[in-house]
């Protein structure tokens, strides 16, 4: 075992390649669905591991992924936090690189947010309204891109991972997303991003008052 998450547990899997094997129950059509999202960020060249194939192994759903050798970013900031701002600016110039890619491969980030309001809450008619007022747009999403999620390999080459929450939509909503994630482990961490993606509170405050009121679902889980 090399690794182990909410939902999965990641296990190195023999030349150059892991397998992230999800725990019994975790809904088949989700990992399917990241399996997808893998192929599909591969496809557009982004700086990102190799994806081969799903399997299942004593009952469990998996996929295999390249093997990346590293440390995350997180990581990395908690041990050399005086290198923090550096970190910062290699973020925001990465996830800058993800949102001018356009693709209609993926779904919808509407489609994440009515899930989770969905299955917590069905009848918050007036949150459904908020979210289908948002606009529609097909800028490739990461959906969860922080620092726990970028490795910095020996080489310092930076490598994106985790695909569940990949979508497509406006780059704003990304931002607004990422915020929102910075903030609830470090407030001043938070605005630091914002002012280096030089976008304002303003700018992303529609999608940002959805994320806080979808958010809360998703913390359920």
């Amino acid at each position: 075992m090399v690794g182990v998450g909410n939902t999965a547990e990641v296990f190195d899997y023999g030349d150059g390649k892991v397998c992230k094997l999800f725990y019994e129950g975790y809904p088949k059509e989700s990992v399917e669905r990241e399996y997808r999202n893998a192929k599909e960020v591969y496809r557009l060249g982004l700086p990102v591991p190799k994806v081969y194939e799903t399997i299942v192994l004593d009952g469990r759903n998996g996929i295999i992924y390249e093997k990346i050798s590293g440390k995350s970013m997180l990581e990395c900031i908690v041990e050399t936090p005086e290198n923090a701002i550096v970190y910062l600016e290699q973020f925001t110039g990465l996830q800058k690189v993800w949102l001018k890619c356009q693709t209609e491969a993926v779904f919808s980030y509407k489609e994440f947010l009515n899930g989770l309001v969905k299955w917590k809450e069905p009848d918050n008619v007036a949150l459904k309204e908020e979210i289908a007022a948002l606009p529609e747009e097909n800028m490739l999403l990461h959906g969860d891109f922080h620092p726990g999620n970028i490795m910095i390999t020996p080489e310092q080459r930076l490598v994106v991972i985790d695909f569940m929450n990949v979508c497509r939509g406006p780059a704003l909503y990304d931002i607004a997303r990422t915020y929102a994630l910075l903030k609830e482990k470090d407030e001043n961490f938070g605005k630091a991003y914002l002012e280096k993606t030089e976008v304002s509170e303003t700018d992303i405050e529609p999608f940002y008052n959805v994320i806080e009121k979808c958010r809360k679902y998703e913390l359920l889980e």
